[in-house]
């Protein structure tokens, strides 16, 4: 070490150096008035230049002192001697975190401890509107006692103060330039904006803190270069390794969080560090309570990697920590319990964020796997085989007796290796009316014996029979309908739902699941007058349920497709083993165009429960978008392997058949629906399929009969969505090149009548929708603005009806009035969610540039529809594209591309009468 070249500093005696660093010398030093340790930093001259500049750091590292917290250094003085900066701290008998990294691995728990602590520090400097600048290693000190301490506050923009002193307009290379060895060291820990010295705030900060967390948990840093500069590159351009590559053993929470503080963008990041303190111990809350279902289990092996491995549990199928909930043990001879005290308690326990309930759906494949009905009840007994072998660690039993009119009910978590009881309560009541109290009671009991703090206990926990019902006889019908649903028997369940809403008309699940159930069959309207009852008893649900209503409310009543996506990630953060969030949110991203995201978050769905039916759907669904017709063929394959089913299978595998011509395949999926009560979906692909292939007779009859079978089934809003959708298709059919002839009144007969066919069955926006679009096709313009005031006025706030629908509507307005740049202009906005509008907005985007005489924008216009088949598979613009592209660039082999697509149709086509003629003249 160097010489110490002063003795004192005021009244602080030298005794000697801790450190030497590119921002000052360190000494220890006495305190000669208070008779105590401090540290002594002496700050470089060249920074006593800029005294503005060091008067602000003066300000700030005084304003994070005065913070007086915990895990923030405390700064004693800043002063001066004999013309020497210098700073005096209290002194940390301690080790940097550098030097905690250096000496090896470090514990999973210690690395928890260590980052919600220093996210507990910038938190309160943030919200006092402090900003570091310079979070790295170096600057977090370790106590022995286990106490964090951040260091520096201010220094970093003391450093930035010189370099804008000094005139410098790169100023993170002059950084680096006059600074070489604190740089080399800080550099890695930069955000985006700071490499590139723009103005930074505290989401910078956030990054910095990611970049630690990032090197703790997989032992490098995530962004690395051979120089400052590439280092710095990478910093801006790069995306760092998936922590999950690095570290394969981390909970995907962690992996969720870290991800997040390195978005490059940081409007992207933590909005403010005490959103990211919250998600810390939220997950630390959900690691205690795995902690105490794995305490009695073997130990993982650990494995080398930058921390330790963390225990986890997951059975075969990916469900963490999943509790099993066996049959209640019901002597009072009253059957109303056998069903609904287990649908209750799934309840109570699902209120927990960290708790996951093994689903029904696996515990029928396990039944099945073991040879016994799948139907069959779970005793204790079979309880404890179920979980050998799926891997859980834990089930919970119950029991319910009566002596006269008092009931005893027992819960108990027992540990299914070795028989141990984890914890056991008993409530007591003196009449049946308050079983589902006593219950709900014992439920809130047991989650705190299995290790759930207090405060979580508080904040989800609202009493099951406000949560669900306080009508016995409700929830027994509710539980029967939601048996059907998940036997994929849809729309028989929802009898067994409306009579519960008989017992109790403000049982607010009933009303979402009901509402679930129309909006899944294409019943919107339905779907939407059920979501609001049960937004209107949203506060008497549990917080799980809550999310779940919100977010359909916003989906189903106001539209707001943004506001639902940012719920489910809420729902997805608060209920991270919760698959339901997962697969609205996969289904959200289809919606919205977003397919690739869709199909990460639907796999992140079956990775958590690998029997679920929807989840499978929407994967299946997205791939279709996509074009991947052979993983849509293998998905749908492997949920068949499990026994699961359901319509959406079928339509989607016909589909396909369909895009391969595949006759038997296709028959073999519409045979499955005969006898069903959605038979009409089985019209409705003959009814697509006639369409695509140009057989305007046949699609005609196919029309009426869908039509008539879902009027007869109760299903009129899609009923009336048939009859819109067919009087698109004539709008379009009786063009011989691209769009109807105006004042056409034989066509415009037919169109009225139609449209009024639609909108008799129901006026819901979707129809409304669609019948505008045909009517302005038509020509009739008067009619079509009628029903966008009516549309508008009824849906303000939805995304898709005003982004989408009303724009493209009113293109077809302006294209037919001759007026292709208003039509393109009135389009613009609608981009992002086209992939839902059957190609509508494409195909007119494509005849708006050919009337404008911009042919490669119309080529390139088409060519999204038939590069994209899977997102129109049945559409019956996909034929009218290739015939458009193959007009525009006279290209025989579109012709015939085109004739072989409509090798069937009707001779009389008006499109396909011209198509001949001018393939003919080529």
């Amino acid at each position: 070490m160097s010489a110490i070249p002063k003795k004192s500093f005021g009244r602080f005696s030298v005794v000697s150096e801790i450190s030497e660093g590119g921002m000052g010398m360190v000494y220890l030093a006495e305190d000669q008035d208070l008779d105590r340790k401090v540290a002594i930093k002496v700050l470089p001259e060249k920074f006593s230049v800029d005294s503005e500049g060091l008067d602000r750091f003066k300000q700030e590292a005084r304003a994070a002192s005065a913070l007086n917290h915990p895990n923030i250094i405390t700064v004693y003085e800043i002063g001066e001697s004999e013309g020497t900066n210098f700073i005096a701290t209290e002194f940390i008998d301690g080790k940097t975190l550098r030097e905690r990294m250096e000496e090896g691995r470090i514990s999973f728990d210690e690395v928890l401890s260590i980052v919600t602590q220093t996210a507990e520090a910038l938190s309160a400097a943030h919200e006092a509107g402090i900003v570091h600048r310079d979070i790295k290693p170096e600057n977090i000190m370790l106590r022995p006692d286990g106490y964090v301490k951040i260091l520096d506050f201010g220094l970093a923009k003391l450093a930035e103060n010189f370099i804008t002193a000094s005139g410098e307009e790169d100023q993170t290379r002059k950084l680096v330039e006059t600074n070489p060895g604190v740089v080399m060291g800080t550099v890695s820990y930069m955000s985006p904006e700071q490499a590139r010295g723009k103005e930074i705030d505290s989401r910078s900060d956030v990054f910095s803190f990611g970049v630690v967390l990032y090197e703790l948990l997989g032992g490098q840093t995530p962004f690395e270069g051979e120089t400052v500069t590439d280092t710095l590159a990478a910093i801006i351009n790069s995306e760092p390794p998936p922590l999950s590559t690095i570290a394969p053993h981390l909970p995907s929470e962690l992996n969720r969080i870290v991800s997040k503080t390195l978005k490059k963008n940081r409007d992207q990041r933590y909005h403010s560090t005490k959103d990211l303190l919250g998600d810390l111990r939220d997950l630390h809350e959900q690691l205690l309570v795995e902690a105490k279902l794995e305490s009695t289990a073997v130990p993982d092996k650990p494995e080398n990697t930058g921390v330790q491995k963390v225990a986890k549990t997951t059975t075969s199928d990916g469900n963490k920590d999943a509790l099993l909930l066996t049959e209640f043990e019901n002597s009072t001879g009253e059957a109303i319990f056998d069903q609904t005290l287990k649908m209750a308690l799934a309840f109570s326990l699902g209120q927990s964020p960290y708790l996951d309930i093994f689903p029904d759906t696996k515990v029928r494949q396990t039944l099945g796997w073991m040879g016994r009905p799948s139907d069959e009840k779970v005793t204790k007994d079979l309880g404890y085989e179920i979980c050998l072998r799926q891997g859980l660690k834990a089930f919970i039993t119950g029991t319910i007796s009566n002596i006269g009119s008092t009931y005893v009910l027992t819960l108990e978590a027992i540990n299914a290796r070795t028989g141990e009881s984890l914890g056991r309560k008993l409530e007591q009541v003196t009449s049946k009316e308050d079983v589902l109290t006593a219950l709900g009671q014992a439920a809130t009991g047991l989650r705190e014996m299995l290790g759930e703090s207090l405060s979580s206990i508080q904040k989800y926990d609202i009493p099951v029979e406000f949560a669900t019902t306080s009508s016995l006889e409700a929830l027994e019908y509710f539980t029967l309908g939601y048996e059907q649903q998940n036997l994929g028997k849809t729309l028989e369940s929802i009898p067994f739902y409306r009579k519960a809403l008989e017992y109790d008309p403000n049982f607010a699940s009933v009303y979402s699941g009901l509402a679930v159930i129309y909006a899944n069959t294409n019943q919107w309207k339905m779907a939407a007058e059920m979501i609001e009852k049960a937004y209107a008893l949203r506060d008497t649900v549990s917080e799980n349920e809550k999310l779940r209503i919100i977010y359909f409310y916003f989906k189903l009543v106001t539209g707001e497709i943004d506001k639902a996506i940012d719920t489910l990630e809420v729902w997805r953060k608060t209920y991270p083993s919760h698959v339901v969030a997962l697969i609205n949110l996969s289904d959200s991203y289809e919606r919205i165009g977003q397919s690739e995201k869709a199909v990460g978050v639907a796999k992140e769905a079956l990775r958590l429960d690998s029997n679920n039916a929807v989840a499978y759907m929407n994967l299946g669904e997205s791939f279709l978008s996509l074009g991947k017709l052979d993983e849509v063929k293998a998905i749908c394959s492997k949920a068949f392997d499990k026994n699961l089913d359901g319509d959406y299978f079928h339509m989607i595998l016909f589909k396909v058949a369909f895009i391969e011509n595949d006759e038997d395949e296709m028959r073999k999926h519409l045979v499955w629906f005969n006898g069903r009560a959605d038979e009409y979906l089985a019209l409705e692909l003959q009814l697509g399929s006639a369409a695509f292939k140009g057989q305007w007779r046949k699609s005609q009859d196919l029309s009426k009969r869908a039509i008539d079978l879902a009027t007869r089934n109760d299903a009129s809003e899609v009923a009336a969505r048939y009859a819109a959708e067919q009087a698109i298709r004539i709008a379009f059919w009786r063009s011989s090149s691209g769009l109807p002839a105006i004042g056409d009144t034989q066509l415009e007969s037919v169109l009225r009548t139609q449209t009024n066919k639609a909108l008799d069955l129901e006026r819901s926006s979707f129809v409304l929708a669609l019948s505008a679009l045909a009517l302005a096709l038509g020509g009739l313009f008067e009619q079509a603005e009628e029903l966008l005031s009516e549309l508008g006025s009824l849906r303000p706030n939805d995304t898709l009806i005003n982004e989408m629908w009303i724009p493209t509507a009113r293109a077809a307005i302006e294209l037919q009035k001759g007026k292709p740049k208003e039509a393109i202009e009135e389009l613009d906005i609608t981009e992002r969610f086209e992939k839902e509008g059957s190609f509508y907005q494409r195909y007119l985007r494509a005849v708006a540039f050919l009337e404008r005489g911009d042919t490669g924008q119309a080529i390139a216009e088409f060519n999204k529809i038939i590069d994209q088949r899977g997102e129109g598979a049945l559409s019956s613009l996909y034929p009218l594209a290739i015939l458009g592209k193959a007009r525009t660039l006279n290209s025989k082999k579109d012709f015939e591309d085109f004739f072989d697509f409509w090798s069937d149709a009707d001779d009389d086509m008006p499109a396909l009468v011209q198509a001949k003629k001018e393939f003919a003249a080529l």
